[in-house]
């Protein structure tokens, strides 16, 4: 086997993790128990919105915890936007 195909097949392997492991971003639900009514809410809000996180320095998917408050779903930071 030659040592150019060795290694551009490991590339390849490593690019089509990196594709598919971004892809497959693990979102987990949040379980919240209303107190008057007893409801569980799974999701506070399934709006995401792409923002600039200050701690990743990227654009992330944030979820609206509250009305204009929104976490970041990779390091958990808060952004206000009120």
């Amino acid at each position: 086997m030659n040592w150019v195909s060795f290694f551009s097949g490991i590339t390849t392997v490593f690019i089509t993790y990196a594709l598919f492991s971004r892809v497959m971003e693990e979102e987990t639900d949040e379980f919240v128990m209303d107190d008057e009514a007893g409801l569980v809410v799974n999701d506070l809000s399934g709006r995401f919105v792409t923002l600039s996180c200050q701690t990743c320095r990227k654009l992330k998917k944030h979820r609206e915890v509250e009305t204009n408050l929104y976490q970041c779903t990779k390091c958990k930071r808060h952004v206000d936007l009120r």
